[in-house]
């Protein structure tokens, strides 16, 4: 029997937003219909997974509805975007004379106005993994149950395929982190509607290690980005 932890990360679908190059963190942006409508069209092209943990946004709830319709699926404020505060839904060009925007862009370490710093992003993401783990580590060795509006997952699942649906700069963090690519932040490439695989053995995964296979997901399909 495959004993192997299989995480697949995957990027909200596009928003007008992103479209037109703005900052959105924590923008509650929606996905508009021709996006959405590419989405189930590409869903055949996608792995099957037994959970779908998403960003409580709604770019991301869309964007799993529509790749993992019949799948379980649990929200995690942890697995939001960056908060940009003032310069949310800002674009680059309206910006660039700010002061305070441009140290940002030399140190990102420098708290953002009104928004969140990069340390803070870090730990809250270390906890929203902690929680993934926990789904697994308790579905692997004992009866859970997952609650989805009203829906169980089955008391004796044992849950090894898990996607989490979420954003850009949260994928870019976590592959820095899950896996031996010597690739810094900004050299991760994730397509909107697109992300990666990571899989674990068992072993690998209950000590911590980075995962032992990554590949691009899906691996055919036209996607935006």
């Amino acid at each position: 029997m495959d004993d192997r932890v299989v995480v697949g990360l995957y990027r909200h679908g596009l928003t007008e937003e992103n479209r037109a190059k703005k900052y959105i963190g924590w923008h509650d942006a929606i996905l508009p219909e021709a996006s959405r409508n590419e989405l189930v069209q590409q869903a055949p092209l996608y792995s099957s997974y037994e959970l779908v943990i998403t960003s409580d946004l709604a770019r991301c709830k869309q964007t799993a509805e529509a790749l993992f319709q019949d799948v379980p699926h649990l929200e995690s404020n942890l697995f939001r975007e960056l908060h940009f505060g003032e310069w949310e839904t800002k674009t680059y060009e309206e910006l660039k004379s700010n002061g305070g925007y441009r140290e940002w862009l030399n140190d990102s370490s420098i708290q953002i106005p009104g928004g969140e710093s990069l340390g803070g992003f870090h730990e809250r993401l270390r906890m929203g993994w902690l929680q993934v783990k926990d789904i697994v580590i308790r579905d692997r060795h004992g009866p859970k149950c997952v609650k989805n509006s009203g829906s169980h997952l089955p008391c004796d699942c044992q849950t090894k395929r898990i996607a989490i649906v979420t954003h850009g700069g949260v994928i870019r963090h976590l592959l820095t982190k899950l896996t031996a690519e010597e690739r810094s932040f900004w050299e991760w490439q994730i397509p909107f509607g697109g992300g990666y695989e990571l899989s674990w053995t068992a072993d690998e995964w209950r000590s911590g290690k980075t995962c032992s296979s990554l590949r691009a997901v899906p691996s055919t399909g036209n996607l935006n980005g």
